[in-house]
This record gives structure tokens, C-alpha cells and sequence, in this order.
């Protein structure tokens, strides 16, 4: 998709450095991927002690699941 926006001179040549690449657009697209996980996990992270995981079913499923990996070698 084609897009128009204004970035600084100095940002896209900070970013194709950074990036290794002269290609603006794919040095664009791989730092606004970056950018994107990085606040997926800063969210992921605020989750932190909010969330309780039955550890005893973990740890049932994980001994199923080695098991099945066993018996198909």
C-alpha cells in the first residue's frame, strides 16, 4: 500500500543504519514492526501478576504432550 507521510531526514537515515538497508520503505516497515511488538509485549509484561495459571493442569498437559511425543518416536 502506498502512504504519504513526512519524516525527518535525519529519522530515515538513523533508521536505514540501524536497519542495514537503503530501501526506505522496507526500513519503515521493519521498525514500525519492531515498534509493534515491543508495545504488544510492554502489555503483555503489564499483565504481571493479574493473571493465575492452574499449574497443576500445566503441568499434566506438558507430561501428555511428552508422553505423545514418545509413543510417536
Amino acid at each position: 500500500m502506498r502512504t504519504t507521510i513526512n519524516i525527518s531526514e535525519h529519522i530515515i537515515k538513523e533508521t536505514e543504519a540501524l536497519y542495514e538497508t537503503t530501501n526506505r520503505s522496507k526500513a519503515v516497515e521493519s521498525a514500525l514492526l519492531d515498534a509493534i511488538k515491543y508495545k504488544k509485549l510492554q502489555a503483555f509484561k503489564q499483565l504481571k501478576g493479574k493473571i493465575s495459571f492452574d499449574e497443576e493442569f500445566l503441568n499434566n498437559i506438558r507430561r501428555m504432550e511428552l508422553y505423545e511425543t514418545e509413543d510417536n518416536c
